[in-house]
């Protein structure tokens, strides 16, 4: 008799999965899917999807189609909580769903408590779920011309440099006017090579886009944040992006988190205490190994999460996930040219984004089944 394998989330991770649903069905195995939306938004090409590089059904994947087409029950709900004595996930509603297996690709959230001092305005976007950058275009779409602008973004790391580039296109493209201040914490880019850090510097400060770097957002108020120097900043758009961690989901169930609060697994992607849960992505914390919160290690847990379910599902051997030492990393720069980083290798200019652009379409152009690019999606909707 087939057994039931629940998907929570659509992320990376589970894409290859998702694509090879019949796989399971086909050995008699009952399939679920639980996502808060329809879709799943591509992390890697949000930044250009906020300044109108890409449009929107460029770069998500329809999950509830992708699902249904091949056989599998989706639903649109968010878990929030596991009981893993129980092998049952809990909804918001109360509705409790089984499993024999289950694999989480939840990926990760901004926690935003307790710095924002005032009920959270319709002006501060953080940055993941990436839906908010979409969002945020809307919003800042609609008061371009109204005024001129000025814009805060939090985080010193990758998506506060590539998002204040991107800032700079959208207000550039579309006629408007404003001043953007990047809040770089302790420094810009740090733990990454020196020459990465200052080609960032150099792009930014070109577009008269401020760094701030040695000081942190203490607090957030309506209109306005305050450093932790003491210093006030006014904005009118406010984007927050440091401190990216997972869903406190797994550490209110009981489950064994790393210190980030991410499902504790082995190098099965299988929870260390309870065989039959599994995950991948941001949302993880790799036993003996803390790994970036970059896109390439969900897509590299992608094939060894189908194969893993599956063995699980029928007592068969599973496959290690084995992380490379080095991934390449490449900045959106938002002005057409990025920045390159492999190992000792630094390169920038318009031929690293081309590369960016062809790595990213390629990759969305194998899991965009479900004729999402043939999408109607009104800008202002």
């Amino acid at each position: 008799m087939g057994k039931s394998l629940v998907l929570v989330g659509g992320g990376h991770a589970h894409l290859t999965a998702l694509l090879n649903l019949k796989e399971y069905l086909r050995r008699g195995h009952r399939v679920s899917v639980i996502s808060p939306s329809s879709y799943h938004y591509y992390s890697g090409m949000g930044p250009g999807m906020l300044s109108g590089i890409y449009r929107p059904q460029e770069v998500r994947f329809h999950i509830k189609k992708l699902t249904e087409d091949r056989g599998g029950l989706f639903i649109e709900d968010k878990v929030i909580k596991v009981e893993p004595e129980n092998h049952c996930l809990i909804l918001p509603s109360e509705q409790r769903v089984p499993y024999d297996v289950v694999s989480f690709n939840t990926g990760s959230e901004v926690p935003i408590k307790p710095l924002v001092s005032e009920p959270q305005e319709e002006n501060i976007f953080p940055v993941k779920p990436i839906t908010h950058l979409l969002q945020a275009r809307r919003f800042i779409l609609k008061i371009i011309k109204r005024q001129s602008l000025n814009f805060i973004v939090a985080g010193g790391g990758p998506a506060g440099v590539e998002i204040s580039a991107n800032l700079w296109r959208l207000v550039k493209e579309n006629g408007g006017q404003a001043r953007i201040t990047l809040v770089g914490g302790r420094r810009l880019l740090a733990g990454f090579p020196d020459k990465v850090r200052a080609l960032a510097m150099k792009s930014l400060r070109q577009r008269n886009i401020e760094v701030i770097e040695g000081d942190r957002i203490q607090e957030i108020r309506k209109g306005g944040v305050v450093l932790k120097e003491g210093k006030m900043v006014g904005f009118d758009v406010a984007f927050l992006g440091w401190g990216i961690k997972p869903s406190p989901l797994f550490r209110h169930s009981g489950l064994p988190v790393g210190e980030d609060g991410g499902l504790l697994v082995n190098s099965y992607l299988q929870s260390v205490a309870y065989p039959e849960i599994f995950g991948g992505g941001d949302c993880i914390s790799l036993s003996g190994r803390t790994l970036a919160k970059v896109g390439v290690y969900a897509v590299r847990q992608n094939p060894i999460l189908f194969y893993n379910l599956l063995a699980s599902l029928e007592g068969k051997e599973m496959k290690i996930f084995r992380p490379q030492k080095d991934y390449l990393l490449i900045l959106n720069m938002g002005d057409g040219r990025g920045i390159f980083w492999k190992k000792n290798f630094v390169w920038e200019g318009k031929l690293s984004f081309i590369l960016k652009d062809f790595i990213d379409r390629r990759f969305m152009k194998k899991y965009q089944v479900s004729k999402e690019l043939e999408e109607s999606f009104p800008e202002n909707a």
